[in-house]
């Protein structure tokens, strides 16, 4: 599969501005761009198998999205801090109400 920088997701994300879900495991990212913000239809951020630390995961992914899945296996992090991060309990409340359709 080809590999894309966060760059070209970033412009992907917002010339479309519809898309549901983003895929970027394995490609080298060490900080989640601010932009992704911006997408009102992204649910799904994977973002598996990267170079993601706590300092590279702005606190408006997970306070100011519609993102219900953020996806992190893999990234050299400490999941106690993300945990404790700012927005992490609204990110929560998004993440269970998906789950809960799911059932």
């Amino acid at each position: 599969s080809q590999k894309y920088g966060t760059e070209e997701a970033v412009v992907s994300t917002q010339s479309t501005g519809k898309l549901v879900e983003i895929d970027l495991n394995q490609n080298e990212v060490a900080v989640i761009p601010s932009a992704f913000t911006k997408n009102e239809s992204l649910r799904v951020l994977r973002l598996d198998y990267n170079s993601v630390t706590i300092a590279g995961i702005p606190n408006e992914i997970l306070a100011d999205t519609t993102i219900s899945t953020l996806s992190l296996e893999g990234n050299p992090l400490d999941v106690r801090k993300f945990r404790e991060m700012a927005g992490y309990d609204k990110y929560l409340e998004r993440y269970a109400a998906t789950k809960r359709k799911c059932d």
